[in-house]
């Protein structure tokens, strides 16, 4: 009777850590609920991704559902960060229980306990504040603004020799005054949703802790331009007209962290665009590239989703944007355009999301397709458009558009690389091998670590430009820094790390990147601090990896290995948890004998 007592007092203990570590916001008020006897609701407070439908937890060439911190679940594609993100904290759920624990290192149990989640702000209501949409701020202040947005995502108010790599419209004359803005009518003030929506950009942009008059906000200029233009879904009243207001709406939504909301503002925007025939013919050049910028924002918002485009390249006539006397030069758009097209043949064609070729084709086929493409875009850049290391920067967006082609280049690679890490990893473990060496497919490793070096390495020339990052940029830095994290754990179990030092590869890029975003949660959203939080975490987990390494063989160089010795932890017996409750260690084992058992590409990506 006192052992079952035992048994189960260690039981409740396991439960109530359990409870702790996977939904630690909910556990004070489930804990109370189990105390009075009530049972608590736990599809609420655990909500289990594998239930929606579609989903999969072992079939990682698919998108799937994720859940917010509002519990509501929203399908993402295998194209997104999101869902890469997902994969790599079961991989990393999977490997902790064979490594040593670090005294002193941050606690990284959150990074595998958001298993199924991801961070975005669309679950939660718009702020509603009481707005007249007729009202503006003085002239002086426009101006201003205007100049600030100009010079963050158009043409650097004329110092840009690319011209820009978008076009939204006129940013340089200010509205008038309209003297029926007492009467907060809608009539005859449409327009002015157009500079609603640049006012509440160039405020979010700013990320200010200076709080601003109600009025002035972001979310009051947002809301004002929301109420100007009416329903969306109301086809009757909208025209071309609209199109480049919606489009900044979708944008300013992405940089608030909000890309559902702005997945849709864009395909309101493009099928708007369609009715009109605006993606076959435009009135004049200023049109032709407030279409072609839209184009753009559809792939970008594709990228980030993982979703398929709004417009196929089949369905554009349009011409390319053409030199104008009136305009800025038009060179940097039509390479982000010509950018934005190879993206779209990434999410169609590499990941499968759309493809026109048959699924079944090897996967690379396609990324070397996508590579080439890349290296083509790349080689006949003109020179305003080329970025040195030794070279002042002057055209902060043209790095930006090199970040993206680098960020392309690891899109497109990035399922091979994980899988033979994953590969390299079971080898050392299950297989006790001493050095597993270099994977195979090296040629796309090094593309894939050789873009993120590159782009920590831009991420470092636009730092000293005193700018705010946009979401562009950050979600590049992000995920190139994930790449070098995950280059840092393939060393250490590669065995070419040094064992006389104590720090890994990569060490100064990643420290970098995670003080930028600890220096942007301080003012932005919690996009931020989210990214900030993921960082640290896995370099912990890296850590780990590396100091369990670096035990390992020096107990290999001592002459002291032996059965116990040449695993990082003792094994379990079948059936037992492991001691990080990541499962029990048959089905952990069983999990990496599949991933170092693969013996062709195939195979190694269907992980």
């Amino acid at each position: 009777m006192k052992e079952e007592l035992e048994r189960l007092r260690a039981r409740c203990f396991a439960l109530e850590q359990g409870i702790q570590t996977i939904a630690p916001n909910h556990a004070p008020h489930v804990m109370r609920q189990l105390t009075r006897g009530e049972l608590p609701n736990w599809a609420a407070v655990v909500p289990c991704p594998s239930a929606s439908p579609g989903s999969s937890e072992s079939d990682e060439g698919e998108g799937r559902f994720l859940y917010d911190s509002e519990a509501a679940a929203r399908c993402v594609g295998e194209f997104s960060g999101a869902t890469f993100l997902d994969q790599l904290k079961r991989f990393m759920r999977t490997l902790m229980g064979s490594l040593t624990l670090v005294p002193g290192s941050e606690d990284n149990s959150t990074f595998v306990s958001s298993i199924g989640r991801h961070q975005t702000y669309d679950s939660r209501p718009l702020t509603d504040p009481d707005v007249n949409p007729g009202w503006l701020p003085g002239s002086a202040e426009m101006t201003s603004m205007l100049r600030k947005l100009r010079m963050y995502i158009q043409d650097g108010n004329g110092t840009y020799e690319s011209g820009g790599m978008l076009w939204w419209g006129d940013l340089v004359n200010v509205p008038k005054s309209n003297p029926l803005a007492h009467l907060g009518t809608m009539d005859g003030n449409r327009h002015l949703a157009f500079y609603h929506i640049c006012f509440a950009l160039s405020v979010s942009i700013g990320h200010t802790s200076l709080r601003l008059p109600d009025s002035q906000s972001a979310e009051a200029y947002f809301k004002r331009a929301r109420m100007l233009l009416g329903n969306p879904l109301d086809a009757v009243h909208f025209t071309l007209t609209d199109v480049p207001a919606l489009s900044l709406m979708a944008f300013y939504l992405i940089e608030v962290n909000r890309r559902d909301a702005a997945y849709m503002y864009v395909g309101i925007a493009v099928h708007i665009a369609i009715m009109h025939g605006a993606f076959r013919y435009a009135a004049d050049e200023a049109s032709k590239r407030v279409f072609w910028t839209l184009y753009i924002l559809d792939r970008w918002i594709s990228v980030l989703m993982g979703r398929p485009p709004s417009i196929s390249d089949e369905s554009i006539r349009l011409p390319l944007p053409a030199f104008d006397p009136s305009m800025p030069p038009c060179t940097g758009l039509c390479a982000n355009i010509e950018l934005a097209r190879i993206s779209g043949y990434v999410v169609h064609e590499t990941y499968g999301t759309a493809p026109r070729n048959p699924r079944n084709a090897d996967y690379e086929t396609g990324a070397d397709a996508a590579l080439k493409m890349l290296d083509s875009w790349h080689l006949r850049l003109p020179m305003q458009l080329q970025v040195h290391a030794d070279q002042a920067l002057r055209d902060p967006s043209c790095c930006t558009m090199h970040m993206s082609y680098n960020h392309l280049i690891i899109l497109a690679t990035r399922p091979i690389f994980f899988a033979a890490i994953k590969k390299v990893v079971a080898q050392r473990i299950v297989n006790e091998l001493t050095s597993p060496g270099r994977p195979t497919h090296e040629k796309y490793i090094r593309a894939c670590t050789d873009a993120a070096q590159r782009n920590l390495q831009l991420a470092r020339m636009l730092q000293p430009t005193n700018r705010s990052w946009l979401q562009s940029g950050l979600h590049f830095l992000f995920n190139a820094a994930v790449v070098l994290l995950l280059d840092r754990i393939s060393s250490a179990y590669e065995g070419s790390i040094d064992t006389d030092k104590n720090h890994g590869p990569h060490d100064a890029e990643i420290v970098f990147a995670i003080r930028v975003f600890e220096q942007e949660a301080e003012t932005g959203t919690n996009y931020q601090a989210d990214c900030c939080k993921v960082l640290q975490g896995l370099r912990a987990l890296s850590d780990r990896c590396l100091v369990t390494q670096r035990e390992l063989s020096t107990r290999q160089r001592l002459g002291a290995r032996n059965h116990h010795a040449a695993s990082p932890r003792p094994a379990t017996p079948c059936g037992q948890e492991t001691s990080n409750g990541t499962g029990t260690d048959c089905t952990v084992r069983q999990e990496m004998l599949s991933w170092s058992q693969a013996d062709n590409l195939q195979a190694t990506l269907s992980l």
